[in-house]
C-alpha cells in the first residue's frame, strides 16, 4: 500500500451505501486509500471530530458566461470551493456561445490555469451540424445543451426546433453525450409576454405568468419523447413545475432515459417569497408555495434526481422593471449545499438524500463516477466536511462576486449545515472560511461515456 499522505480523522463519514459512520479516511496520491474505524497513520492529519465527511459536490449546471464581463473562472470556482463543490460542468453560454469544436478548444486553452476545482465542459447546439457535434465530443465535451426554441435572452443562445433536436439526440446517443434541455415553449412565452406587456404589467408576478408552468410542461413532454425514441440520455434542466416531473416520471415508466434536475431557487423560494422584488427573475420562474411543496414530495419519492446551482451572477438593477431586468439567481454555488442539506434534514430525508442529489447522481449521469461522487477506496479524494450542528444566516456580503453589487435571493435565510473544509484530490482548498487553493488547481475532465443507471 502507498504511504498515506493525509488522514481525515474522527468525522462522521457518509459511506457509499448511504450510512453514516465515525471513521478515518486515509488519502494517498490524491485518492482515497482506505476508510476505517481503526487508526490510520499518515504524514498529516486533519482532526474533524464532531463534523460530517461527505463527497465533494458535482455541480452539473454551472455558468461563467465567459467574455460578458459578469463573472470569471477564478471567482466562480473560488465560490465553488467555498461551497464544497469540487467539480463543475460548465455551460456553453459564452460570448459568443461555444457552438464549434474550434471554439471549445479555444475555451479550454483560455481557462486552463484559471479554475480552483475540476471542470467538465458542455458542447453547444451546433444547429443540427452533426459532424460538428462529433468534433466537440472528440475535444472532450461531456454533454450537449439545447434550448427548445427562442427562450434564451435575446442573442445569447440559439433555439432548436423539434426536428433539429431529433437529429442531435440521435447522435448524442451514439456518442454517449448527455443531452441537457432548457424546456419552455417559445410560442406560449411570446404570446403571454405580448399580452402582459400590452396590459402594462411589469410586476414580478407577470414573469411567472409570461412563462407559465404549462409552457415548461409542453416542452418537457416533447423532449422526453425524443429521449424515448432515440435512446439518448437526457436531463431536463432546472425543472420548476411538479407537472413536469410527472411528465418525466411517465416517460421513464415507458423506458426513456430521461432525468429531472431542479435548483435551490425552485425548492427554496416561492412566488409568495418574491413579491415586489424585481431582482427575483430567472428562467423559468419559481412557482407558488403549493407547487414547491409538491416538488419536495417528488424529491422524497426520488422522482427528482439531481440539483444543480444554475450559477448565474448577472448584475441586478433594483430599479429595473421585470422585462428589462437580467435573469439569474446570483451566486448559487456557496448557498447550494447549506440550503439543500438543511432542507433534506428538516424534512426527514437525511444527508444521504442531499448527497445523492448534489453529488452521486450527477457524477453518474455525466460519466464522472466512480472517480467523483462518492467516498470509496480508489475514488478521487474530493471531500467536503460540514458542520451539521450549527445555525447560520446566509449573508450576500460574504459571497464571491466579480465587479458588481453582491446580492442573493437567499440573503437572511437560516441554515443548519455549513461547509468547514473542502478537499480537492486530497489537497485542502478551503478551510474555516479561507480559500487555500489557487487558480490552476482544477483539472479538465474530458467526456466519458456515462454509466448505466436507473
Amino acid at each position: 500500500m502507498s504511504e498515506i499522505d493525509l488522514v481525515v480523522k474522527g468525522g462522521e463519514v457518509l459511506l457509499s451505501d448511504g450510512q453514516l459512520t465515525v471513521a478515518n479516511v486515509g488519502i494517498s496520491e490524491g485518492r482515497i486509500a482506505s476508510i476505517s474505524t481503526d487508526e490510520i497513520v499518515g504524514k498529516e492529519t486533519i482532526d474533524v471530530a464532531g463534523l460530517t465527511v461527505l463527497p465533494g459536490l458535482v455541480d452539473e449546471h454551472f455558468h461563467v458566461f465567459r467574455n460578458y464581463g459578469w463573472e470569471t473562472y477564478e471567482g466562480a470556482t473560488r465560490a465553488a470551493a467555498k461551497g464544497g463543490i469540487t467539480t463543475v460542468v460548465d455551460m456553453p453560454l459564452d460570448n459568443p456561445p461555444v457552438l464549434t469544436a474550434s471554439a471549445l478548444r479555444e475555451k479550454l486553452a483560455a481557462i486552463e490555469h484559471s479554475c480552483h476545482v475540476d471542470y467538465a465542459l458542455f458542447a453547444g447546439d451546433p444547429d443540427a451540424a452533426i459532424d460538428e457535434l462529433d468534433a466537440m465530443a472528440d475535444v472532450g465535451a461531456s454533454a450537449l445543451k439545447v434550448f427548445t426554441g427562442g427562450v434564451a435572452p435575446p442573442g445569447m443562445y440559439p433555439g432548436a426546433d423539434t426536428g433539429g433536436m431529433l437529429q442531435l439526440f440521435r447522435r448524442c446517443g451514439d456518442l454517449g453525450l448527455v443531452a441537457v434541455a432548457h424546456c419552455e415553449n417559445a410560442e406560449i412565452v411570446d404570446v403571454e409576454t405580448a399580452r402582459l406587456q400590452a396590459a402594462g404589467r411589469n410586476d414580478v408576478a407577470a414573469w411567472d405568468e409570461a412563462r407559465p408552468w404549462y409552457s415548461e410542461v409542453e416542452a418537457v413532454v416533447r423532449v422526453a419523447m425524443l429521449s424515448e425514441v432515440t435512446g439518448a440520455r437526457t436531463v431536463i434542466a432546472h425543472v420548476s413545475s411538479h407537472q413536469s416531473v410527472d411528465a418525466v416520471t411517465a416517460a421513464r415508466a415507458r423506458g426513456a432515459d430521461v432525468w429531472v434536475e431542479t435548483c435551490p431557487h425552485y425548492l427554496c423560494l416561492t412566488t409568495e417569497d418574491m413579491a415586489g422584488d424585481g431582482r427575483m427573475k430567472w428562467n423559468p420562474p419559481s412557482r407558488d408555495r403549493a407547487s414547491v411543496e409538491r416538488l419536495w414530495q417528488q424529491v422524497a419519492q426520488r422522482e427528482v434526481h439531481t440539483v444543480g446551482s444554475d450559477h448565474a451572477p448577472l448584475p441586478k438593477d433594483p430599479g429595473a422593471d421585470i422585462w428589462s431586468q437580467l435573469p439569474g439567481a446570483g451566486n448559487g454555488l456557496e448557498p447550494m449545499l447549506p440550503l439543500i442539506a438543511t432542507e433534506t434534514l428538516r424534512r426527514g430525508l437525511g444527508l444521504a438524500r442531499a448527497v445523492e442529489l448534489l453529488s452521486t447522481t450527477p457524477a453518474r449521469l455525466f460519466g464522472l463516477h466512480p472517480q467523483k461522487g462518492s467516498l470509496a477506496p480508489g475514488a478521487d479524494a474530493d471531500i467536503v466536511i460540514v458542520d451539521t450542528q450549527t445555525s447560520r444566516t446566509l449573508d450576500a456580503r460574504e459571497l464571491e462576486y466579480h465587479d458588481q453589487e453582491k446580492w442573493s435571493p437567499f440573503d437572511g435565510r437560516k441554515v443548519d449545515v455549513w461547509p468547514v473544509y473542502t478537499l480537492l484530490r486530497g489537497q485542502t482548498v478551503f478551510a474555516e472560511g479561507e480559500v487555500l487553493g489557487a487558480p490552476g488547481d482544477g483539472r479538465f475532465l474530458p467526456g466519458n461515456r456515462a454509466e448505466q443507471c436507473s
